[in-house]
């Protein structure tokens, strides 16, 4: 199984920033980079399409999960609405899509104990239709929630993330996850 992790903006788009001026494209590319060793172990290949703070536009990430060809795509993000939105929630756009959102979303909830927004529907954004494999994109929490912001800058914090993203993956392909979530 060939698994595309895409960190999120990056480079000249920062994506949303916390209050204390923590950007999102960092905390994407963080958690992505913490969740490769975890995939690594697991899976026959994975790539990112993004390693360093640059930019890649829409289209190019889309062309670098296509052309692998990777299995699933999944998209790393925060999201931001102000500083009383809570929660995490997984996009999705096609039925495959939604199936592989399902247990990332599970994961993510129980490691984090943070609100629980669900799964929805998105059929506006490019990454999940430009992608011919099953596509998710995961919002990991609202970085314009102060809370949430300084949970972003602890690595512990982080590396549960990653592991519950990890998890979601691996039931999704039928693994059993190496531990049990806390």
């Amino acid at each position: 199984m060939k698994i595309c992790i895409d960190p999120g903006h990056g480079g000249k788009d920062p994506g949303a920033v916390g209050p204390t001026g923590l950007k999102e494209a960092h905390i994407n590319l963080q958690v992505s980079q913490l969740l490769a060793p975890q995939l690594e172990s697991r899976f026959e290949s994975f790539i990112l399409t993004r390693s360093e703070d640059v930019y890649i536009a829409l289209g190019q990430r889309c062309q670098i999960a296509n052309s692998w060809p990777a299995d699933i795509f999944v998209s790393i993000h925060c999201n931001s609405n102000g500083p009383s939105a809570v929660g995490i929630e997984t996009l999705y756009v096609s039925a495959k899509g939604e199936a592989l959102s399902t247990p990332i979303q599970a994961e993510l909830i129980r490691a984090t104990g943070d609100v629980n927004r669900g799964l929805k529907y998105r059929s506006d954004l490019a990454v999940l239709n430009g992608t011919n494999m099953p596509a998710t994109l995961v919002e990991i929490g609202f970085i314009s929630h102060p809370d949430t912001e300084a949970l972003f800058k602890e690595q512990s914090y982080l590396i549960s993330i990653a592991k519950a993203i990890s998890y979601g993956i691996e039931i999704y392909f039928g693994h059993k996850p190496r531990e049990p979530m806390k």
